[in-house]
Formats: structure tokens, C-alpha cells, sequence
């Protein structure tokens, strides 16, 4: 008799297949229809299926394959693990292969694993467009955890590694030069430092600029001035060593580093870069022209753990060499002289920005010695309150003008300044005030912006102050300093051209601006004083002045 379970085995089978409503044929039937609309979906948005047998090392590939990457029929390298990924490119830095089993090295694995890598791909000969491939799946282990197959599929990604290498170089190069940017030097350099530190190495990191730029610019146009970026940029990095970096910094500045560069060998290399830029003229539509460049230098890690510390201490050497025309490379030299006076400088800056932040700057307005239309000429001065006299040291009882120009500070005293000259205008009275502010003050659209309002609560005051500015900047002819001096004229305050030349160029630069007194230089009044007793050449600029309606203001 048989058993209960061998008599309802068919039974089951039975009731699963009338359940189903499907025979095994219709089963069968149904899987190859599901298994045709599957390769047509992979076929459709541009995939292709495979199954890797790793033990054996076969592929299986779903039948799309091969006219997805446009391989021969006769082509069979991709039936092979090993033989696929000899189709890749060097320049490929991943392997299904390789990123499979750096997964398994990890420990145990239960389940299925996910992968995911990219690589390039020469699908028939190398004359053909590579492929960039995304290849992801999961591979599954065997019962010690280690790859027995994976299943996955692939995808052309072309178009997509086209966006990605754009976007990389809209973020990491210069449009203009084609140079790596600032940003890249930095990540360069902080793989340079690291470097250097771990193999007890040394390198250099320069910062070279190009000289009178501006006026490249302002005598050809700025098309002109871009080609010569361009041009001293390709001739530079033409000099480099094939692991030296060069970089578009900022402006008319390049940023390189020269790796394992040590002392001994600094100023023969950057002599050489020098000379690169120098020695032929640079070719441009608007003709040949030629251009210097100096370089500050400094060492890594000697001179910095940072790209701040780096870029900073490049920065300070390349400061000095500007003023040193004989010699156009500098090293940056941690002199503890001048760590300490920088040290000093920037305690000194803490305390003047917290004397305008927190009011306590000490202002009077004192008697200037020269009058204007019959009234006297008033001069604010301003420094430490006596409460933070000790603080400051031998710094305290100096102008904080005096100070702002030593600690680039200029901008902030100014806008205190005229806080200060604001407050006065608005008390009755007749007194002409004097404020003589910087080329930085002018510049910042925050200084006019609080004139205009703030003369507009004095109500017809504006007359009552004159605003000084120096000749070099007032009669320059550039298109900002005439918008300020009509801006201020227009406000109904005076204006003064400070440290006037005199010279005939100066008057005639004079008739196209607004102004009302100048104040001569003092090479003029020394050469007055100290001329032929009979030299009326003050009486002769007077009445040039007289004659523009220009009163004159002699130094003190």
C-alpha cells in the first residue's frame, strides 16, 4: 500500500497547475515571453545584463551585448572575466574584478554584496571612441565567503562623464589660461606638504606675478592683456618637470609648485621660469610685447603645515621683492624680527578695530591753519581714548590715521571719520570742516552712500565740508575717481586736491574735474623757498589758481 505522502505528491502538482490555470508548456511559455520583454527593456533604455560565473570565469551576456558597445560578431573576449578586462584603457582605475574581491577581503559575507565601478573601455580597436562604462550588481559567496558569481549589468555613460568632466573643470580650472585654479593648487598642496612630510622631502612653492598688468590693460585693452596670461602661462608650465604643478592664483599671479625642489636649487628654477616669460616678447593681435615677473618663493613643510601658512608666507617674500628691482626672486625668511613687528601689528590693529567698534576713539576737531572763502578750515584728529592709551604702548599718543595707513586699516578710520565730521555738520554754526579720505575709501560704495545720507540730515550744510584726495588719484583720468569727485560736487560739498604737483599737465588735467582749492606738494613749496631770490614761481602758481577759482593751500 502505498504512502500517504508518494499518493498526494501528484495530487498537490495537480492542484497547483489547476490553481495556476497554467500547464507546464503554458509556464514555460509564459517565462520566455517575460524573458524576451526583458531584453527588450534592457535593449530599449540602453543596458545590458550578464551573469559571471567567477569559479569558471565565463559570462553569460544578455543578447544586446554586443550591439550596445559595437563588437564584431566574431568577438568573444567578452565571455571571459579576465578577457573582458583586457579590453579596458589604462587609463581606467577600476576593475569589476578588482572591486569584487578588495569587497570579499573584508570579512565574512553572508548574503548578497552590491558593487558598483566605472572604467573605460576600447570595445574593438583602439582607433574606435572609448566607452565609459558603469558597471553595477551584487556578487554572491560561497559558503566561506568568498566571490562563486555575480549578476549585474552595465550602461554606456558618456554623455554623463562628458557633464561630470565639465563641471570638474568649470570648478577646478581657469577659464582663461586653461590652468588648474586656485582651488586645485590648495588640494595640491595639501598633498604636496603631506608628501614632503612623510618622506623628509622638500619642496617649493612659488607665486609668480607678472608686472604692469594694469597697464598692458589700460595702453591695448584687456583682450590684449588676456592674451598675455594666456601666453606667460604656456610658457611656464612648458619649463616644468612632468610632477611640478602651475596654477592660474589670481589676477596676473601664477601659483606653482615645484616638487622635491630643495634650497640649493630654488633660484636656478625660478630663474629659468623668469626667463620663460622674459626673454622673447609675447606674441598678441595687438603685436609683440615684451613683460617681466618676479617671484616669491617659500618652502614646504620649512615654511608652512597649510596652504594658508604656505600661500601667506609666499605672499610676504613676494611683497619684498617688489621694492628690490635688482633681484626679482625672494625667499621667504622667518626672521624672528619681523615675526615679532607683525605680531605687534596685529595686536595693534585688535585694538584700534575695537576702540571704532566699541566708540571710545578720542576726535577733535583742531584749527588746520588755512581758511576757505574767509571761514577757518577745521581738521578732525583722532586716537586713543586716555583709557586705552597704556594698552596701545608707544603707539598711543599716534594719529589714527597715521596708524591706519601702517596697518591697512584705512577704510575702517574713514568711516569713523565721517561719522565723526557728520555729527559736526549737524550743530549750527559756521565752521568748514576737512576730511581727507584714501583711494580704498573712495572705492567702497559704503563711504558715499553714508555721505549722501548722512548730509542730507544736516540739512544745507554740504558747503561747509571740503573733501581732500590726492592728485595721484583725482587727475588720473580713470573713470572712477571723476564719478567721485562729481558725485561729491554733486552733493554741494568743496573739494580738495591734496599734494598738488602744479606742473602744467596737473592744471590741465584740473579743467576736466570739479574742484575748488589745492593743496601744493611740498617739493613745490621747497623748491619756492629754496630757489634764485628773484623766483616767482608761487605767485605764478597762485594766479594760475586765482584764475581757475581755485584757492591754494600751502602744507604745514
Amino acid at each position: 500500500m502505498p504512502s500517504n505522502k508518494a499518493a498526494t505528491a501528484p495530487e498537490h502538482s495537480k492542484q497547483q497547475t489547476v490553481q495556476s490555470g497554467l500547464s507546464a508548456k503554458g509556464i514555460s511559455s509564459a517565462l520566455a515571453k517575460l524573458h524576451e520583454a526583458a531584453e527588450t527593456i534592457v535593449a530599449a533604455t540602453g543596458q545590458a545584463f550578464y551573469v559571471w560565473d567567477i569559479r569558471s570565469d565565463r559570462i553569460e551576456w544578455s543578447r544586446n551585448f554586443s550591439g550596445l558597445l559595437g563588437l564584431p560578431e566574431t568577438e568573444t573576449r567578452h565571455l571571459k572575466g579576465r578577457s573582458f578586462e583586457s579590453m579596458l584603457s589604462s587609463q581606467s582605475q577600476q576593475t569589476r574584478f578588482g572591486v569584487i574581491v578588495s569587497a570579499a577581503g573584508t570579512g565574512k559575507n553572508d548574503g548578497p554584496v552590491p558593487y558598483q565601478c566605472v572604467y573605460l573601455l576600447h570595445p574593438a580597436t583602439k582607433e574606435d571612441t572609448p566607452l565609459w562604462i558603469e558597471d553595477t550588481g551584487c556578487w554572491y559567496p560561497d559558503g566561506n565567503g568568498k566571490p562563486r558569481h555575480a549578476e549585474g549589468s552595465i550602461r554606456i555613460i558618456n554623455d554623463r562623464r562628458k557633464r561630470e568632466e565639465d563641471l570638474r573643470r568649470q570648478t577646478d580650472f581657469d577659464d582663461l589660461t586653461c590652468l588648474p585654479n586656485r582651488r586645485s593648487l590648495e588640494k595640491c598642496l595639501v598633498t604636496t606638504i603631506r608628501d614632503a612630510q612623510n618622506r623628509g622631502s622638500i619642496s617649493t612653492f612659488l607665486i609668480m606675478s607678472l608686472d604692469h598688468m594694469d597697464t598692458i590693460n589700460d595702453v591695448h585693452g584687456f583682450e590684449t592683456g588676456d592674451e598675455v596670461l594666456r601666453e606667460a602661462g604656456k610658457r611656464v608650465a612648458s619649463r616644468l618637470r612632468g610632477d611640478d604643478v602651475v596654477c592660474r592664483f589670481s589676477g596676473a599671479k601664477f601659483g606653482l609648485i615645484l616638487r622635491d625642489c630643495p634650497p640649493a636649487e630654488v633660484f636656478d628654477a625660478a630663474t629659468r621660469l623668469l626667463k620663460a616669460v622674459s626673454a622673447e616678447p609675447l606674441e598678441t593681435a595687438a603685436g609683440p610685447i615684451s613683460i617681466n615677473s618676479v617671484i616669491g618663493a617659500c618652502f614646504l613643510p620649512r615654511h608652512g603645515n597649510t596652504p594658508r601658512e604656505v600661500i601667506g608666507n609666499a605672499y610676504k617674500a613676494l611683497r619684498t621683492v617688489r621694492s628690490d628691482v635688482a633681484h626679482r626672486v625672494n625667499v621667504y625668511s622667518a626672521d624672528p624680527l619681523k615675526l615679532e613687528e607683525n605680531r605687534r601689528k596685529a595686536r595693534l590693529s585688535a585694538k584700534v578695530l575695537a576702540a571704532i567698534r566699541e566708540d571710545t576713539v578720542e576726535t577733535c576737531l583742531k584749527d588746520a591753519g588755512v581758511t576757505f572763502g574767509g571761514e577757518r578750515l577745521f581738521e578732525l584728529k583722532m586716537g586713543f581714548a586716555t583709557s586705552g592709551k597704556e594698552d596701545a604702548g608707544s603707539d598711543a599718543e599716534r594719529s589714527f590715521f597715521d596708524l591706519g595707513r601702517e596697518l591697512d586699516l584705512t577704510r575702517h578710520i574713514d568711516l569713523k571719520a565721517l561719522d565723526t565730521v557728520l555729527a559736526a555738520l549737524e550743530q549750527p554754526g559756521s565752521d568748514v570742516y576737512l576730511l581727507n579720505v584714501s583711494r580704498d575709501t573712495i572705492l567702497d560704495s559704503d563711504w558715499m552712500a553714508k555721505l549722501s545720507t548722512g548730509l542730507a540730515a544736516t540739512g544745507n550744510a554740504a558747503p561747509r565740508l571740503v573733501v581732500g584726495i590726492s592728485e595721484a588719484f583725482a587727475l588720473s583720468g580713470k573713470p572712477e575717481a571723476v564719478s567721485f569727485l562729481k558725485s561729491v560736487a554733486s552733493l554741494g560739498c568743496r573739494i580738495r586736491i591734496n599734494r598738488f604737483s602744479a606742473s602744467p599737465a596737473a592744471f590741465d588735467r584740473l579743467r576736466s574735474v570739479p574742484a575748488d582749492i589745492v593743496m601744493l606738494d611740498e617739493t613745490v613749496l621747497n623748491w619756492a623757498e629754496n630757489g634764485p631770490p628773484d623766483n616767482d614761481c608761487l605767485k605764478h602758481v597762485e594766479a594760475l589758481a586765482s584764475a581757475m577759482n581755485l584757492e591754494v593751500h600751502l602744507p604745514a
